[in-house]
């Protein structure tokens, strides 16, 4: 995946469910990225290999911690 297949999934996902995308939606995609790129950087500086962690562990707790309200 390039950098923009992963905004624009990004951007589509802000969008839910609206199937169009506003310039907000954009902005918003940008600073997902870069605080996830920013997350990875602090991982990378504290010697923990992004790779070896959970994500879809904490994903699916966060979605299941939504669902539950």
């Amino acid at each position: 995946m390039t950098y923009d297949d992963l905004y624009e999934h990004v951007v589509n996902y802000v969008a839910m469910p609206q199937t169009t995308i506003t310039e907000h939606d954009k902005r918003r995609a940008c600073l997902i990225l870069g605080a996830f790129f920013e997350f990875i950087m602090d991982c990378t500086d504290a010697s923990i290999d992004p790779r070896t962690l959970d994500m879809n562990g904490f994903i699916n707790e966060k979605l299941d911690e939504l669902e539950a309200k």
